[in-house]
C-alpha cells in the first residue's frame, strides 16, 4: 500500500449477504438450472483524457419473479477484448434497482446524464423510487445491488446453492409500476495523459476544474474528487500527444434461475467504513443517523511516521444492526 497522503479517495465498502429467513432448509438443492446472459451497455465514447460519468436507464436485465446467482462486468472495446485500466481507468460503476411509473411519458433518452432518480420512502407523486439494498447508509449514498470501484473486475459474486436475491416479486412491485435496473459508469480515459495517478484521483488542478457541474465553486482546499471529474471534463495531457476516440462498453454478466420454494432468499448489505454513527447503550438504533461517504480525505503523515515507514491510515468502525441473521 502506498504512504497516505492528502488525496481524496474513493471509500471502500463491504458487500455481505444476509439470510433473509431463518437457516431450516438452508442445504437444500435449488431445483433450477442456473440460466446466463451476456449483454453490453451502450456506447461508451471517450478521447485521450476525457471523462464519461452517465447514468444508463432500463438496461438489459432478467425479468420476472427469479433469483440472482451471479453479477459481475469490465469494460471491452469493441472487438470484445477488455481494456487495461492504465488506459481507461473505471472509476465506479453501479448497478441500481429502481421501480417506474408506467404512466410516466418517456420525454427523455435512456442515457440521459441529468436524469436523476428520486428517492423516497413513499410511492406517491413519484415517477421513479429507488430500491435501496438493504444496507444501513440512507440517502443516495451506497444503494446500489452491485458494483463498486476498479478492484471489483474480477471479484466472484457466484452466491451458492440454496441461496439467491430475490427480485421480480409482484407482491412487491407497487400498483402501477415496473421494476427496472440502471447503470452509472464512471470511465476516465488516461492515454496520454500528463499524470495518470492525478488523473484517476481527480485532482482538480490537472481537470482546471473550480466549479462542480452544476456551476457552484468549490472549497479552495478541495484538491481532487468526484466534483472535479465530472461527465464531459479532460484531464490534462502531455505537450503535443494526438490520439483517437475510441467506443467502450460495459459488459455484464448476469446468472439467475427461476424463483421457487427451494430457494432461500438473502439480502445485500454494504457497510462503510466511514460512517460516523455516534451510537450508546440507550440510543435508538431505528433512528439514528448514517453518514456513509463516497470519499474521505486520508490525513498526512507526521515526519516520524515517515522516517519509520509507518505511514498507514487506518479506519474503524462499530455499526450496530436491528436484526440479526447468518452472513452467506
Amino acid at each position: 500500500m502506498p504512504l497516505a497522503s492528502k488525496d481524496l479517495l474513493i471509500s471502500l465498502a463491504i458487500l455481505l449477504l444476509v439470510l433473509g429467513t431463518p437457516c431450516s432448509g438452508a442445504f437444500w438443492k435449488t431445483q433450477n438450472k442456473i440460466k446466463t446472459s451476456v449483454h453490453l451497455s451502450p456506447k461508451i465514447e471517450v478521447g485521450p483524457g476525457s471523462v464519461s460519468n452517465k447514468n444508463y436507464y432500463d438496461i438489459e436485465f432478467p425479468r420476472g419473479h427469479v433469483a440472482i446467482k451471479g453479477f459481475n462486468a469490465e469494460v471491452v472495446d469493441e472487438s470484445g477484448n477488455p481494456v487495461p485500466l492504465h488506459e481507461t481507468y473505471l472509476h465506479h460503476w453501479v448497478l441500481v434497482r429502481y421501480y417506474e411509473s408506467k404512466s410516466k411519458l418517456a420525454t427523455h433518452a435512456n442515457y440521459d446524464p441529468h436524469r436523476v432518480l428520486h428517492v423516497s420512502d413513499t410511492i406517491s407523486n413519484s415517477s421513479e423510487v429507488v430500491v435501496r439494498n438493504s444496507g444501513i447508509c440512507q440517502g443516495n449514498t451506497l444503494g446500489q445491488y452491485y458494483g463498486l470501484g476498479s478492484e471489483t473486475r474480477g471479484t466472484n459474486t457466484d452466491i451458492p446453492d440454496p441461496f439467491g436475491i430475490e427480485i421480480g416479486n409482484p407482491a412487491d412491485i407497487p400498483e402501477g409500476y415496473e421494476e427496472k435496473w440502471k447503470l452509472n459508469i464512471h470511465a476516465i480515459d488516461t492515454r496520454g495523459v500528463e499524470d495518470k495517478l492525478g488523473c484517476t484521483e481527480c485532482k482538480c488542478d490537472l481537470y482546471n476544474i473550480t466549479v462542480n457541474e452544476y456551476g457552484i465553486p468549490l472549497s479552495p482546499s478541495y484538491e481532487g474528487g468526484l466534483y472535479c471529474c465530472y461527465d464531459q471534463t479532460q484531464c490534462r495531457l502531455k505537450k503535443g500527444f494526438q490520439g483517437p476516440k475510441r467506443s467502450l462498453y460495459l459488459r455484464y454478466t448476469v446468472k439467475w434461475i427461476d424463483w421457487d420454494e427451494y430457494v432461500v432468499p438473502v439480502k445485500i448489505y454494504i457497510l462503510d467504513v466511514t460512517d460516523t454513527l455516534k451510537t450508546s447503550d440507550t440510543s435508538n438504533i431505528a433512528s439514528s443517523d448514517h453518514n456513509c461517504l463516497v470519499e474521505y480525505k486520508v490525513d498526512p503523515c507526521n515526519s516520524e511516521s515517515k522516517k519509520d515507514n509507518e505511514c498507514v491510515d487506518v479506519k474503524r468502525t462499530r455499526l450496530p444492526m436491528q436484526k440479526g441473521g447468518y452472513v452467506v
